[in-house]
């Protein structure tokens, strides 16, 4: 039940010597704990690097979805651009309120 070693074993403060599965558990904790850290660094890296592509407008008294597409699209179809914005706020209709704040897909 005993293990030979070559002489180039720690030894535990109360003189006895660390067992070869208690090595490999540090080992494999070290491990574990290195990939987590790896884990969240690339995951921190990568979401950090995403960028808000959508821009954001607060609807003014008296402005409509038809003057919001052309002011902020005109190189596109106000139609075409009214229903980008409808679908990517979830509008199910063309009625907007003053103050609301529209999020405007990119083009």
């Amino acid at each position: 039940m005993f293990y030979e070693t070559n002489g180039s074993s720690r030894s535990m403060p109360d003189g006895q010597r660390i067992r070869p599965w208690e090595r490999e558990r540090r080992w494999t904790l070290r491990v574990v704990v290195l990939g987590v850290a790896i884990g969240c660094l690339m995951t921190t890296g990568v979401l950090g690097s995403q960028r808000d592509t959508n821009s954001w407008v607060t609807v003014a008294p008296g402005q409509s979805l038809w003057a919001i597409a052309i002011r902020h699209y005109p190189q596109t179809d106000p139609r075409q651009a009214v229903w980008d914005i409808q679908a990517a706020n979830h509008l199910g209709g063309d009625y907007i309120y003053p103050g609301e704040r529209l999020v405007l897909p990119p083009e």
